[in-house]
């Protein structure tokens, strides 16, 4: 009884079965194959052939036939005709204007990426450099013009530049005749579309989309920079998985690169340099070589100083004068510095100090034109006799062998000795651009 009265309870609308999945779209499929497998044989042995609209136009025609639509079909359907009126978009409140504004950033930032990657592509296949600028400008004009014509936000589409590549245009009047079409289709010819699948145009984009898709282009990345690589894979990844909502890949993309963007700067390569056996200055902890002087650190850091970096190179001459109770002066070759920022100007100041309080000169060389007006301008270059700075390394290093310090030996190389004889005052000199 009580599993009779069990089996007669009604069952909550909570735990009511889901539907069962709808059957395949077998025709749909054919549709979709076939288009494929059409512009395929199109493309090898007649390429002259215009095989994109000619298979549209038999696959609306073989739709209409069949009563593709009738059957419950997917079609393009009925489209709205006519050109667009002009439109004065209302005032909003701030509520609203709020509520739109990370969607409107969002929508921006994707629209960029997007011309981005296909104008690189299209660009580089014709052998052409893009030129950034005057493309979005053009983005934004278009983007006015769909606002003031009560239209969606507009933007460049990788899947029409891949058709358009397929179709084999090659300048910009391609666009212009398209743009030509489609008003023509807009005023008169909106019902002929009625019946194309939309199984043909998905095919016709998956078939132009596959051929820019390179998967030996990720082994290469690989090979190149193993965290570009997990950053490609990861945004390839989370767009597929998130589609339609692509935009998550390209915000975790974005994010993953800025992440690493910043770790680098955070972390600058700061070396000891050595003078090489053929005149050149590198690492010399890697190249094992000997100290310019016992008594002297001779550094490079291949970065800008600025808030990133700054910090880093503070603390690294900090180590070496706790770790180095003798030492006489710190010379910083700064050829790498291209630009100070306040935060790095700062840091300088400090490190001028932190070096002077303790008797320790500071020697600058070939410093370049931008980062010493920065810093002369924050009075950093004052002359003193603990602060000179040298146009060339060879001057530089020429100074440092010249130091009255004992039991200094300093390593010149050749060009040292062409400057000997001109003795540079230890005083700010004028750094090349």
């Amino acid at each position: 009884r009580r599993r009779a009265a069990h089996s007669r309870r009604p069952r909550s609308p909570g735990r009511r079965r889901p539907p069962p999945p709808s059957p395949p779209d077998v025709v749909a499929i054919a549709f979709g194959l076939g288009t494929m497998a059409a512009l395929w044989l199109a493309k090898q042995r007649w390429p002259r052939l215009p095989a994109a609209m000619v298979v549209v136009v038999v696959g609306a025609l073989a739709s209409a036939a069949f009563g593709y639509a009738l059957r419950g079909g997917a079609v393009v359907g009925k489209l709205p005709g006519g050109l667009p009126a002009p439109y004065w978009p209302g005032a909003i409140s701030f509520g609203t204007l709020g509520t739109l504004l990370l969607p409107a950033c969002m929508i921006t930032l994707v629209s960029f990426l997007e011309t981005a990657s296909s104008a690189k592509i299209d660009n580089g296949r014709a052998g052409k450099l893009w030129n950034e600028n005057q493309d979005l400008i053009g983005q934004g004009l278009a983007k006015i013009a769909s606002g003031l014509s009560g239209g969606f936000a507009t933007s460049s589409s990788f899947s029409r530049s891949a058709i358009n590549l397929y179709a084999g245009a090659k300048t910009g009047w391609a666009t212009i005749v398209c743009v030509a079409l489609i008003g023509l289709a807009l005023l008169w010819m909106m019902p002929l579309l009625y019946h194309v699948p939309q199984a043909v145009l998905a095919g016709l984009v998956v078939t132009a989309i596959l051929g820019l898709i390179k998967p030996r282009a990720f082994a290469q990345l690989w090979r190149v920079s193993r965290v570009e690589a997990v950053t490609a894979g990861v945004t390839f990844a989370l767009t597929v998985v998130a589609a339609p909502d692509i935009y998550w890949g390209v915000l975790a993309g974005l994010l993953m690169s800025l992440s690493h963007y910043m770790f680098r700067h955070l972390h600058p390569r700061i070396i000891e340099v050595g003078l090489h056996a053929d005149g050149s200055l590198r690492d010399r902890h890697l190249w094992h070589l000997p100290p310019l002087a016992p008594d002297i650190y001779a550094l490079r850091m291949d970065a800008e100083l600025d808030f990133a970096s700054a910090s880093t190179l503070e603390r690294a001459i900090g180590q070496q004068v706790a770790a180095r109770p003798g030492l006489r002066a710190v010379c910083l070759f700064a050829q790498p510095i291209n630009r100070v920022d306040v935060t790095g100007a700062e840091v300088f100041g400090s490190i001028r100090q932190s070096l002077a309080a303790r008797g320790i000169a500071l020697f600058l060389s070939g410093l370049k034109l931008p980062a010493q007006t920065v810093l002369e301008n924050a009075g950093l270059l004052a002359p003193d006799a603990l602060l000179a700075s040298y146009r060339t390394d060879a001057e530089a290093l020429a100074a440092l062998r010249r130091l009255d310090v004992p039991d200094a030996n300093v390593r010149t190389c050749g060009a040292s000795e062409a400057v000997d004889a001109a003795a540079p005052s230890p005083s700010p000199a004028p750094a090349g651009s």
